[in-house]
């Protein structure tokens, strides 16, 4: 069975992500020095590495041996994401699940702690899809998460997602890759 292009090549650390050195520098530091957030928000354009980012992330935070902030891609965490079949890296797309009661369902789950890792990731895809009820439902363990959680948000329209999410975020926001960058990249493929 064929594998799609976009699964064969996705970044699978930080350092692999094309343009986007100003965001890279910063996480690899957070992980480095221990000062992980607990709300990421990813923003910019499609295709700019959003959702890439946040599972590189979430290894890394989760890694058993990580090397100056990227994960090692070689432990049992690092693979399961890679894998996508980690209980601790939660993967949901908001434009499926986007209403109150989804929102609810994360939250139960969320008062369990994580099961091998050493922190329990939602990642939600296409924040901005969610509805206000399932933003204000969201909100309160936004605030006071457990310590053991993390949230990271992508999306591709800031604009729809509430000023009282983004404040309790740490923001970054994506450029558009520049041709030459990814034409070196295609010449390596």
């Amino acid at each position: 069975m064929s594998q799609v292009m976009y699964r064969k090549w996705r970044p699978q650390g930080l350092s692999d992500l094309i343009g986007q050195e100003h965001v890279t520098r910063t996480i690899k530091q957070a992980v480095v020095q221990g000062r992980i957030a607990h709300a990421y928000l990813f923003c910019g354009p499609r295709g700019t590495g959003k959702t890439s980012t946040a599972r590189i992330l979430a290894k890394a935070v989760n890694c058993l041996s990580p090397h100056e902030g990227e994960p090692c891609n070689q432990c049992h965490i690092c693979q399961a994401v890679i894998e996508g079949r980690s209980l601790d890296v939660i993967e949901i797309d908001a434009a499926s699940q986007r209403g109150i009661d989804d929102v609810r369902d994360l939250i139960e789950f969320s008062k369990y702690g994580p099961s091998v890792a050493k922190f329990k990731i939602f990642i939600i895809d296409e924040v901005h899809m969610l509805s206000k009820q399932a933003f204000n439902g969201l909100l309160k363990t936004l605030e006071e998460p457990p310590s053991y959680l993390k949230f990271i948000f992508a999306t591709t329209e800031i604009k729809k997602i509430p000023i009282t999410v983004i404040s309790r975020c740490q923001r970054f926001d994506l450029a558009r890759v520049k041709s030459d960058l990814l034409l070196d990249f295609l010449k390596k493929i």
